[in-house]
């Protein structure tokens, strides 16, 4: 986290300096899964997965995952890290609910199956509309909801 250009983006040398400094304030040796969120159309997508591949080669990760990547783009990184001998990532990260479903069930179902890939959700209550919380049209300035 930074303003610096190495400080944003996956690159290979900030997906492996930001672990380490991750790592270090989290006070681990390593974690079980890291997320690339969202793709980064500026770098190579063979450097994003060699970057990750590292992390797992050197034990500072077990498995990698995206968020909020399209199926082109997971497909592109698996089909590179088998082209390579590398690790693929294994999860995708999508949001997903009753206002929110076509991606998920239409580009990744078909994805999970092939790839057998696993995921995990983000807004499964889109934010707290789905429970109820703002029916009375009671929503604060400033929060997720106010900018939908």
């Amino acid at each position: 986290m930074g303003a610096g250009p190495n400080d944003i983006g996956l690159s290979r040398k900030r997906i492996i300096e930001g672990t380490r400094a991750s790592l270090k304030r989290l006070q681990l040796e390593y974690v079980d899964i890291i997320f690339a969120h969202r793709p980064d159309y500026s770098v190579p997508m063979e450097e994003i997965v060699r970057g990750f591949s590292w992390l797992i080669d050197n034990g500072l990760a077990h498995y990698w995952g995206t968020s909020e990547w399209n199926g082109v783009k997971f497909e592109e990184a698996c089909q590179i890290a088998e082209r390579l001998g590398l690790h693929a990532p294994v999860v995708e990260q999508c949001q997903y609910h009753m206002m929110a479903r076509e991606r998920f069930e239409r580009e990744y179902l078909p994805l999970f199956e092939r790839r057998n890939m696993g995921t995990t959700i983000w807004s499964p209550l889109a934010g707290g509309i789905l429970t109820g919380k703002y029916n009375d049209g009671n929503i604060a300035e400033g929060t997720r909801v106010a900018l939908m």
